[in-house]
């Protein structure tokens, strides 16, 4: 889904009460942006337009930039946002040529085009992510060629979802012997190699999820075998995520959910990752409900123990992302709906914020929802885009440059001014 976070906002229907003069708004943004669940492109022909010459199969092309870049744009053209088609694409690219420079550095331009053309391409590069690992056939070479921070870190959950679901893993046949903390480094050497190190290790979560057949209590047991309580949560995320995208996909009670209990697994879930399971669950009801916020934000308000209303609250301002990019004053509204919004409603922006970021790695929107929240969290808003913008500009003079930006100029210095502190980043940035 938008987060972040990802598969259902396109057609989600918003209910807004507006408290103070008690209109009704309903508003579909279904409307406004394209599906992503259109059907692929039955006939895809590519050629090699950067030469002006059709390219045949089994010919040996030397994989110059302009060459995978018309690729890239090709299949961009014909696919549009459709999560299958480009991986169907890369398919006639394969049959075009023995190059695997040209294959690899096609995918590179094509995931990157997709980053810089839609808001919310997590759940294309997921799928993206997937066929990487199957060309490749090897975890360390397919991570090398996905970017932490394009597409909300979807390429890397995608390459583990495929590693874990090859024949060779997926069907040993004592799982639990099967090892992987190996493969993500957990050195926590500066902030940046956290975000890649935290992206990976999700991906690994995404993984378990499909190795154990969305058993999340098996699943998510294995991610206390990474040591930092930041890993462990990064792990358990991923293992929820995917039973949601799981259910997602395949629109029948398939995954670890149980249509007679709305807040299974995660009342059984325990307490240790209580949190990452309704971080997510509400994405289920959303889809189980005809997308009524109003009526997913009541099952948060009734979850117990309730302490972990708040981990709900903050995904459903994850789902809200994908509203807040095309009516962001409308996405913070909706964050009023539930019954504990005076309580959450902070949550609700927090979760927002973190997919808006982490999504294009950007800070236009995250700015602007600062400006439109309300006055007693603008000044914790405009920390958050701060703390993220320091994860990436090591030059104070360049951040401060960027943190003037903002819109509004009394918050400049709670963006400049925001906490270095890797140990802060981890708190605002991981459900722990």
């Amino acid at each position: 889904m938008s987060l972040a976070k990802k598969y259902l906002l396109a057609s989600l229907l918003i209910v807004v009460v507006v408290a103070l003069s008690s209109i009704l708004l309903i508003v579909q943004p279904s409307d406004l942006v394209a599906s992503k669940g259109s059907s692929p492109t039955n006939a895809i022909s590519l050629t090699n337009t950067a030469q002006g010459t059709k390219i045949e199969a089994g010919s040996t092309i030397s994989a110059n930039n302009n060459l995978t870049r018309s690729y890239a744009e090709q299949i961009m053209a014909q696919c549009k946002n459709d999560i299958h088609c480009p991986v169907l694409a890369l398919g006639v690219v394969y049959n075009k040529t023995e190059s695997s420079q040209t294959m690899l550095r096609t995918f590179s331009d094509l995931i990157l085009l997709h980053h810089e053309t839609y808001d919310d391409c997590h759940d294309v590069a997921h799928h993206l992510g997937t066929w990487l690992f199957g060309y490749t056939r090897n975890v360390e070479k397919a991570i090398s060629y996905a970017p932490p921070l394009v597409c909300g870190g979807g390429v890397l959950h995608g390459i583990f979802q495929g590693y874990f679901t090859t024949e060779q893993v997926h069907d040993i046949v004592d799982k639990n012997q099967i090892t992987f903390t190996h493969l993500c480094p957990v050195s926590q050497e500066n902030i940046i190699n956290w975000i890649y190190e935290r992206e990976c290790i999700h991906g690994i979560g995404h993984g378990l999820s499909a190795l154990y057949d969305y058993n999340t209590t098996a699943a998510v047991d294995r991610c206390n075998e990474f040591g930092p309580q930041w890993a462990q949560s990064a792990c358990a995320r991923g293992v929820f995520m995917q039973n949601m995208v799981r259910y997602y996909e395949t629109k029948t009670i398939v995954g670890d959910f149980n249509k007679n209990d709305l807040y299974f697994p995660c009342d059984r879930t325990v307490d240790e990752f209580m949190s990452q399971c309704y971080y997510y669950q509400q994405s289920y009801w959303l889809m189980i409900n005809g997308n009524n916020v109003t009526d997913a934000f009541a099952l948060c308000d009734k979850i117990s123990p309730s302490e972990f209303a708040k981990s709900c609250y903050q995904g459903m301002g994850a789902e809200l992302a994908d509203v807040a990019y095309i009516n962001p004053e409308l996405a913070i509204t909706a964050c009023h709906l539930g019954d504990q919004a005076r309580s959450y409603h902070d949550d609700c922006m927090r979760g927002m914020l973190r997919v808006v970021l982490d999504d294009d790695a950007k800070t236009d929107l995250g700015f602007e929802l600062c400006s439109l929240s309300r006055s007693d969290f603008k000044a914790e808003c405009y920390e958050i885009v701060g703390m993220w913008m320091k994860m990436f500009n090591a030059n104070q003079q360049e951040l401060e440059i960027q943190c003037t930006k903002g819109p509004e100029s009394d918050y400049v210095i709670n963006c400049i001014n925001a906490s270095p502190d890797i140990g802060m980043h981890i708190k605002v940035f991981e459900l722990i």
